[in-house]
Formats: structure tokens, C-alpha cells, sequence
């Protein structure tokens, strides 16, 4: 007589990472840590769904924000990849795991896995680690991120320290409906200067959701630059939010090139907090086919004589659609504030969508601020030019479109990392075109 085995529900189910809560190993983890993560939870799960009549979600499709069929993705193997050639130190992570990692062999330059810095630094992580809220909307996907976080790459630089080359961090996302939840997270110390090049990529074909977030702190005069390449597959949704502060003297130039996913949100919420202290905020997006990439910012001055400069700029093909809503805030206290934004879009298709909506919020009188956006085809005079002298009318475009994203590359400030993320938008652009 033959016995009937019924499979354990515990050891099969998987949970959604949307509708279950997380599997926590708090194993020799603080105890605040766990506290954060818990309380994450309960704010994401009493927190309403954005709606079409939300303010920080004009124009957006929150109908994309379906997310209850993805679940956690287990660390693995990873595919070959070839990013810079020289490099500070390097991480590598899959679905938010780390699986490898080049130590940093330069004295005041530390990278940390999650529970290293925890155990190392738990003071100094117990006042950056919290829910990487920027206030433009996004509040209850930033709770699922924090409750669900199980890794982070920590970048310490010590006080005075110069890092010449970058810190090169490399996302992995796969697996059928995976998710991850990547964090990086920047120290930077006294008079140090940094810079991070972090790389969100999809090692198959597979739909999957990567929920991300970036925290730079700077201490008085630092120099930190972040670039971020996100070329995830056209399956994935990305949730991104960044949260920079620049204290006295400090200067965060922050760049983010969104050339992959369907489903793109980015938040990135820049405090220009200290006397004298300086944000650049860039963006190349390329939105493709029925590709929607949606950009909030806002940057905050906070004191006085406080410098701040945005430029985005989007190439829309086919039925791409993008959205930029950003806002320069100047607090009451934060007079002789000098602050900038400007959005381009480039539009290659009868069938694009561009939406632009700059603001500005100003409550302090001796001030100079301005905003605009633009939108508008290729000029034909240009286009006239190149075919006078023999060059077809698509190879003419590609390269006027190509020139029209290099102003902002060419403010990243190194070669070798404008180098490779010209080369990333090349690529992209040649698949759009072929």
C-alpha cells in the first residue's frame, strides 16, 4: 500500500516580497537594526498605493507599480563582465548578495559588506542607516526597501584620504521574477574625495524588480562623485532612491544614466547643508518603445552661499515616455544661494512622450535661482550638414543624438569613467537604432 507524501508549505513557499514579510536573520545584528527594519515593514504595509491624483506621481503609469509576483532570488554565480580597468577596490553582488569582493589596498579607504561595517562602525551606521525617504513621493516603496535590505556595500574614506581611482560596485539581477534590494552607502570623511561607479545590470532575459538606494554623507570639504548606470533588461522594473548631503565646503556631484529597464522611478533628494558646500545633479535617460522612465528631484539649501546645478537630459525613441519633476527649495536662513536646473529632451519619434516640470520654492530675498526645460526634434540644419558631406540621414541622427548627451558625460570629471559610460550610451543607442 503506497503512502501518499504531501510536501511541506514551509520548505516550498516562496514569499513575495510585496504581500509576505521578510525572512530576517538578525543574528548578530544590532539590536536598533532589527528595530528599523520591523518598524519599515509596518510603515510599508499601512501606507496607501500612490494614485493617479498624487502630486509626486503626475503623469506617472502607477499602474506599472505591480510588484506582488516577485520574489527573493538566491546569491549564485555571476556572468562575466567588463567594466573599468583600474580600479580602488571592487564588489560584486546578486540579488543583493555580495559574491565577490577586491579588498581596497589603500590605507583610509574601506569597503564593507553590511554586517562588516555593522560590527565595525555600528555607532557611526546606527545615524545613516534609516529609511532612504526623499519626500518626493516614493515613501512606501523606500520602507520596503529598508525592511527588506539584507546586504549593503559601505564605502568609508578617512579623514584627508584621496582615492584616485574608483570604487566599482556591480548590481546582478536574475532569476525568473527576482528581486533585489541594493544599498550603497558613502562615508566620506574630512578633505577626502571619492569616487563610486555603480553598475545595475540583468544577467538574463528573466522580469524582475530591483528596489535600490544610494546615502552619500560628507564631512567638511569633501569631494564625493557617484555614477550610477542602470542597464537593466527591458522585463525589469527599478526603483531608485538617492539621498545626498553635503556639509561645509563639500562638493557630491551625482550622476545617474538610466539606458535599460521598462519600468524606471528615480528619486534623488540633494541637501546642500553646509556653508559654501556645492551639488551637480546629472542625467542621461534613453526611453525606448513602451519604456516609461520617471525622474523627481529636489535640491535643498539648507545655508547660506550654497551652490546647486541640475542638468537632465532624455532622447525619446518610438513610444518612450519620460517625466522630470524637480525643484529647487532655499530655506529662509540660506541667502546668496546660487541654484540651477535644467531639463533637455530630444524627441526622435512622433509617438514620444516627454514631460517636464520644474519649480522652485524660495524663502530667502538675495538669491539667484533659475529653472526651464526644452523639448524639440533634431535640427534640420545640423542634420543638412552632415548629409552635405556625404553622410547618410540615420548615421547624421545617430550622431547629433549621441553630441546631444555628451555635455553631460563630460562633466562626470574622469576619463576613464567617461570613457566607459559614453561607451555604455553608444552601445544602447546602436541597439535602438539597428
Amino acid at each position: 500500500m503506497s503512502t501518499l507524501t504531501i510536501p511541506n508549505p514551509i520548505s516550498t513557499f516562496v514569499p513575495s516580497v510585496f504581500l509576505d514579510a521578510p525572512p530576517w536573520d538578525h543574528a548578530g545584528l544590532p539590536g536598533w537594526f532589527a528595530a528599523s527594519q520591523l518598524s519599515a515593514w509596518k510603515s510599508f504595509i499601512g501606507l496607501a498605493m500612490p494614485g493617479r491624483k498624487d502630486e509626486n506621481w503626475r503623469f506617472a503609469n502607477v499602474a506599472g507599480l505591480q510588484f506582488d509576483t516577485f520574489k527573493r532570488g538566491a546569491a549564485a554565480s555571476v556572468p562575466d563582465f567588463t567594466g573599468l580597468e583600474k580600479v580602488a577596490a571592487r564588489v560584486v553582488t546578486r540579488n543583493d548578495g555580495v559574491v565577490s569582493q577586491q579588498a581596497s589596498a589603500i590605507s583610509g579607504l574601506e569597503v564593507l559588506t553590511l554586517r562588516e561595517a555593522l560590527a565595525k562602525y555600528p555607532a557611526e551606521l546606527e545615524r545613516h542607516l534609516a529609511t532612504p525617504d526623499t519626500g518626493l513621493g516614493g515613501t512606501k516603496f523606500a520602507a520596503l526597501h529598508q525592511a527588506q535590505l539584507r546586504d549593503a556595500v559601505v564605502v568609508k574614506v578617512s579623514e584627508k584620504t584621496e582615492v584616485a581611482d574608483p570604487v566599482e560596485i556591480v548590481h546582478w539581477l536574475s532569476g525568473e521574477n527576482a528581486s533585489a534590494f541594493p544599498r550603497t552607502i558613502i562615508l566620506a570623511g574630512t578633505r577626502s574625495k571619492v569616487t563610486v561607479v555603480e553598475h545595475h545590470l540583468s544577467a538574463g532575459g528573466d522580469a524582475g524588480l530591483n528596489c535600490g538606494a544610494a546615502q552619500i554623507f560628507t564631512e567638511r570639504g569633501a569631494q564625493v562623485s557617484y555614477v550610477h548606470l542602470n542597464r537593466l533588461n527591458a522585463a525589469s522594473k527599478s526603483l531608485h532612491f538617492s539621498t545626498l548631503r553635503c556639509e561645509r565646503e563639500a562638493a557630491v556631484r551625482y550622476a545617474q544614466f538610466n539606458l535599460g529597464g521598462g519600468y524606471v522611478r528615480s528619486e534623488a533628494l540633494s541637501q546642500v547643508a553646509g556653508e559654501g558646500s556645492r551639488s551637480d545633479m546629472l542625467s542621461v535617460s534613453l526611453a525606448s518603445a513602451d519604456q516609461e522612465i520617471d525622474q523627481r528631484t529636489r535640491q535643498d539649501h539648507l545655508s547660506p552661499r550654497g551652490f546647486s546645478d541640475l542638468l537632465y537630459k532624455n532622447v525619446l525613441f518610438n513610444r518612450g515616455k519620460t517625466i522630470f519633476a524637480g525643484l529647487i527649495r532655499v530655506d529662509q536662513g540660506a541667502q546668496f544661494t546660487d541654484a540651477y536646473q535644467k531639463c533637455r529632451n530630444l524627441l526622435l519619434s512622433d509617438d514620444c512622450e516627454a514631460n517636464s516640470m520644474p519649480g522652485l520654492e524660495i524663502n530667502a530675498d538675495q538669491v539667484k535661482c533659475s529653472h526651464g526645460s526644452t523639448s524639440g526634434r533634431l535640427n534640420e540644419e545640423e542634420v543638412f550638414y552632415f548629409q552635405a558631406r556625404g553622410i547618410q540621414r540615420q548615421a547624421a541622427e545617430h550622431m547629433i543624438s549621441l553630441g546631444f548627451t555628451q555635455e553631460v558625460v563630460s562633466r562626470i570629471g574622469q576619463d576613464a569613467v567617461e570613457a566607459l559610460v559614453f561607451s555604455a550610451i553608444e552601445a544602447r543607442f546602436a541597439e535602438l537604432k539597428g
